[in-house]
């Protein structure tokens, strides 16, 4: 990115910042810590937070941000620049159930519940710092939210976490002894501790462990009707459609590694 693009892009982030911010106080935290990140990524030592409440049309929130975690960079790329919009012509009725896998600090699911105010938000996260800022940032929705602390793949049980300096860029891996542990749920766990028929949007963000969680087209895909999925190393768009058009789905690129999965049977 060229001098003049950074320019452009912090000039854009800093005005959504204003625009966002609720308070004088909120505007001027958020322009601050933005600031900050881009002029001093200091990733690895022990974070720093901010608290400050924003708007979105017709959602308030109050949000936690880490300052040395990737939080920063989050909250501008998935309130931002808007990476998980729903388009009108992907979805066939108002969205009841999503189901948002690698909830991260609830960026993403913050975007889903502005843009369906009548929609029930499932967030799974299994970074326990990140999920405790999850809870924190998900309160303003009350009752339509749930946050489950799990990873979710293939198979229940415990994982090992690979966490990395970014929270965001934590991955599961099957067999390591570094990291963390943590609890493993299945798609079929969540369905049935939650109670859903179907799940009108199915948001995937698990830094690799897709390619464990869609492997052989498992049966529960049948239950979902839209799919966002960001992808990585190790399983690209032929792997994604090998696993999800045997289930009924067109597969369409949204950028260099976003997917979508819309139902056509």
């Amino acid at each position: 990115m060229n001098y003049l693009h950074k320019c452009l892009r912090y000039i854009k982030e800093l005005a959504f910042c204003l625009r966002v911010g609720v308070t004088v106080r909120d505007k001027l935290v958020l322009c601050w810590q933005t600031l900050r990140f881009h002029v001093n990524k200091r990733y690895g030592r022990v974070p720093h937070e901010i608290v400050a409440n924003i708007r979105m049309n017709r959602l308030v929130a109050n949000i936690k941000l880490r300052d040395s975690c990737g939080d920063v960079f989050i909250f501008h790329e998935v309130l931002g620049d808007r990476v998980y919009h729903v388009k009108s012509d992907w979805i066939r009725n108002e969205p009841k159930t999503i189901v948002d896998l690698g909830g991260n600090i609830g960026m993403a699911t913050l975007a889903f519940a502005e843009q369906f105010p009548n929609a029930k938000l499932i967030s799974v996260e299994p970074h326990p710092d990140s999920a405790r800022l999850l809870r924190h940032n998900l309160a303003s929705l009350g009752e339509r939210a749930t946050v489950l602390e799990s990873a979710v793949s293939d198979r229940a049980g415990k994982m090992r976490l690979s966490v990395a300096a970014e929270a965001y860029n934590a991955s599961l891996v099957r067999e390591s002894s570094d990291g963390i542990e943590v609890d493993v749920v299945t798609m079929d766990d969540i369905l049935n501790q939650e109670q859903l028929q179907r799940i009108d949007i199915l948001k995937i963000d698990i830094e690799g462990a897709e390619k464990m969680l869609l492997a052989h087209s498992p049966a529960w895909l049948r239950k979902v009707d839209l799919l966002l999925i960001e992808l990585h190393d190790g399983y690209g768009f032929h792997e994604l459609r090998r696993d999800l058009e045997p289930v009924g789905f067109a597969v369409y690129a949204e950028g260099v590694s976003h997917g979508v999965a819309i139902r056509n049977s």
